[in-house]
């Protein structure tokens, strides 16, 4: 019961602070705050990065060279911090552009020849069997649609923080990128449904789970996808 208790608080903050990260993020960028409370803005813009890399510091066999590396880190903010509150909106900007582009990365590098799609590597990982024709080719055209839908997310965020108020890509940014995630899978859903009537229903996150678990090998069955 304890245990229960203790995994639902934890699931709790986790759902507070990804509500809370993107309205304190677009609080903090607004000029009128920005100009008043700039730290506010460098140190919600700077949290996601330095939470992950305490982390990995954390986790790491090489533990006091990684937390060395953490001090010199904070030394390097302590000197540029002016620097950083006349410009924090670029590391927001930089963070969300930089995500999508490695999320763009890591699904565009699997289509390369010679390598099987990401998404076919997940399903092959939940069905634990080789994927027929017809699923290896729509596996492969959904890695990419995923691709594609990166970049365009990389490029409007691009175009709005150059050429529009950085409320504008605030907004985009904080408030609407997460639900084009979703939707995103929403549609793919619905394709798969119809192109795939007969396959065997997954959610995303039982394809990720089986993925990180699986041996690492290489599916002999992605590779006919040539």
């Amino acid at each position: 019961m304890q245990l229960s208790w203790v995994r639902a608080v934890r699931w709790f903050a986790i759902a507070a602070g990804i509500i809370a990260y993107p309205v304190l993020a677009h609080y903090s960028s607004t000029p009128s705050v920005a100009a008043t409370w700039p730290s506010l803005g460098v140190a919600v813009s700077l949290t996601p990065s330095l939470a992950i890399l305490l982390w990995l510091s954390w986790r790491s066999p090489k533990r006091l060279l990684m937390l060395l590396l953490c001090a010199a880190v904070g030394v390097l903010l302590a000197l540029f911090w002016g620097a950083l509150q006349r410009n924090f909106s670029w590391v927001y900007f930089l963070q969300h552009v930089g995500t999508n582009l490695m999320l763009a990365a890591v699904f565009g590098t699997t289509l390369m020849r010679g390598r099987p799609p990401l998404c076919t590597q997940f399903a092959e990982a939940v069905h634990r069997s080789s994927l027929a024709p017809e699923e290896l080719r729509y596996t492969r055209q959904i890695t990419w649609a995923w691709t594609v839908f990166f970049l365009a997310m990389s490029l409007v965020s691009s175009v709005l923080f150059c050429c529009a108020s950085i409320e504008a890509w605030s907004v985009f940014a904080n408030f609407l990128s997460f639900p084009l995630i979703v939707l995103m899978f929403a549609l793919e859903y619905a394709v798969r449904l119809r192109k795939l009537p007969n396959m065997e229903k997954h959610s995303i996150m039982v394809g990720v789970r089986a993925f990180w678990n699986r041996p690492a090998t290489t599916s002999g069955a992605s590779s006919r996808l040539r």
